[in-house]
């Protein structure tokens, strides 16, 4: 029977809760739902390159998916996957209650988190300490996917987290160590990481049809330093300058960047394709970066542009150049 052990570091709070939005623990399901979201992002180009087309892919993937982690009790077929998650070792508990606070760089990319006069704070787990997974694979497990699990313990690291706004670098997380190996980068092996990814997923032509790696994908360092939530405002208020009131971005423009949108659209609902994160690097320093994954944009007609570079344009502009693959 293999067993992966991965240990991470929570490198920003960490906004998670249970039925009453306390912050009490790490839940597998939530860790489990994390992964499959980035071995989703990481899998599409291989799915779409052995099909024919874009409906024979999503199968593909589907198969595979419910294969690997298991599927709903009312699917055809449906199991426990090829593996099973535990945390082995449950992160230091203390909480976070007062960050971000409003008219910061983290505050802009925290909307939703801060008291309103409806409710307090959300209350988050505070950053610094590590937790460990365990995972162990049924007999007979094929090593293709032992290896894909592992490329998605990475990939979860390299660019992901988990909690409420994750997408906006909270509640990031760090591999320190898989299977005993030590797996700290320092800067520049973390963005050559990042780039291989990006690499292997260039001949993914089309925009895929949900948030995956494609030849359209860009990765770039937006700041670093010495604490992570200083490193994190720094992003933040780069992101703040780019499509914030002081920028040239107005209206319509913003929808790209994910919806619902103030003043315009408050019923749609729309991811922004914007990643960002924070990681520790070996010296204890911290990166800031952000992931441009773009995808098919929503279902309805109007926000179904022939044109889907273009729309993207404004996006893809905040990454910075020099970074790109």
């Amino acid at each position: 029977m293999t067993v992966l052990t991965a240990t991470y570091r929570i490198v920003t709070p960490m906004f998670i809760g249970n039925a009453e939005q306390k912050a009490d623990s790490l839940r597998p399901p939530s860790i489990k739902g994390a992964l499959r979201f980035w071995w989703r992002a990481l899998h599409w180009g291989r799915c779409r390159r052995n099909t024919g087309t874009v409906s024979e892919a999503l199968k593909d993937l589907h198969h595979q998916e419910a294969r690997l982690f298991g599927s709903a009790a009312d699917e055809a077929g449906a199991g426990q996957g090829r593996f099973l998650l535990r945390v082995s070792q449950q992160p230091r508990i203390a909480l976070e209650t007062v960050w971000p606070q409003n008219n910061t760089g983290s505050g802009y990319l925290g909307y939703g988190l801060m008291a309103t006069n409806d409710r307090p704070h959300r209350e988050g787990l505070k950053e610094g300490t590590d937790f460990r997974l365990e995972l162990r694979c049924k007999p007979g497990t094929p090593s293709a996917d032992v290896d894909a699990l592992i490329e998605t313990l990475r990939g979860w690291s390299l660019f992901g987290g988990l909690g409420s706004r994750a997408r906006r670098g909270f509640g990031a997380v760090t591999l320190l160590e898989l299977n005993g190996q030590d797996e700290r980068l320092d800067q520049s092996a973390y963005a050559a990481a990042a780039r291989r990814i990006l690499s292997d997923a260039a001949e993914v032509e089309d925009f895929p049809p949900y948030t995956a790696f494609n030849r359209h994908a860009r990765f770039g360092i937006l700041a670093t330093g010495r604490e992570a939530r200083e490193t994190h405002n720094q992003a933040g208020l780069a992101y703040k300058n780019h499509r914030g009131p002081s920028s040239a971005l107005r209206g319509d423009v913003k929808i790209p960047f994910g919806l619902p949108l103030q003043g315009i659209d408050l019923e749609s609902r729309r991811a922004s394709p914007l990643l960002f994160h924070v990681h520790v690097l070996r010296d204890g320093s911290f990166t800031a970066a952000v992931l441009y994954l773009p995808a098919e944009f929503h279902h309805e007609p109007r926000y179904q542009p022939a044109d889907l570079a273009g729309f993207y344009r404004d996006v893809a502009g905040f990454v910075p150049a020099e970074a790109h693959p």
